[in-house]
């Protein structure tokens, strides 16, 4: 049996999240690069070393419990939630190739339906962005292609990819990790 570490959930900021990427929302701390009397938008640092993905992706709602962490080094992944579903987004901060997080380096944040999270290039993160609800959660998602057909790959014949790195910390060092939300900010996010 693996130990259990426990990640504290945190509010999401801009400034909280800067080491691991950006909030896609409308910005207090910069002014629009282009504005018009209908509309004020904001331009997003995403980076692909290859062809662009569109995709959709649905998260089915499961405990916030989980041991295996990925990231990938040629995409700065992006995932916008669609319906206004809130989630659990759990990231490290990127290191050396050779390097993986200690596990008290994770962080977990909830993340509001009506807020995206765009990774940088090489972003750990968990393989799931837990949905709040139990409805789960449907989600925007922008990834580099190559990326995507190698993971498509490993899942049906178990080719290890070369653009995303991979760790399972319950193989690696008998430790898996458990979000709590000691502040009750899933509670007020959903209204209860």
């Amino acid at each position: 049996m693996s130990e259990i570490i426990e990640i504290r959930l945190e509010q999401l900021s801009a400034a909280a999240f800067a080491p691991f990427g950006q909030l896609i929302c409308a910005r207090e701390d910069e002014p629009p690069i282009f504005e018009a009397p209908h509309l004020r938008s904001w331009r997003q640092d995403f980076e692909v070393l290859g062809p662009t993905e569109l995709m959709y992706i649905h998260y089915r709602h499961q405990p916030f419990a989980f041991s295996a962490f990925e990231r990938h080094f040629q995409v700065s992944q992006t995932f916008i939630a669609l319906g206004g579903a809130p989630s659990v987004m759990v990231v490290a901060a990127p290191t050396e190739r050779a390097s993986v997080p200690e596990p008290g380096e994770l962080r977990a944040f909830y993340v509001p339906g009506t807020v995206g999270i765009m990774l940088w290039r090489g972003t750990w993160h968990a393989l799931t962005r837990f949905p709040a609800t139990p409805g789960g959660a449907g989600f925007a998602f922008l990834t580099d292609a190559h990326t995507q057909r190698e993971l498509e790959k490993q899942r049906a014949d178990g080719t290890p990819p070369r653009l995303t790195q991979e760790i399972d910390y319950r193989e690696r060092c008998g430790v898996s990790f458990e979000v709590v939300d000691p502040e009750g900010l899933l509670a007020a996010g959903s209204g209860g």
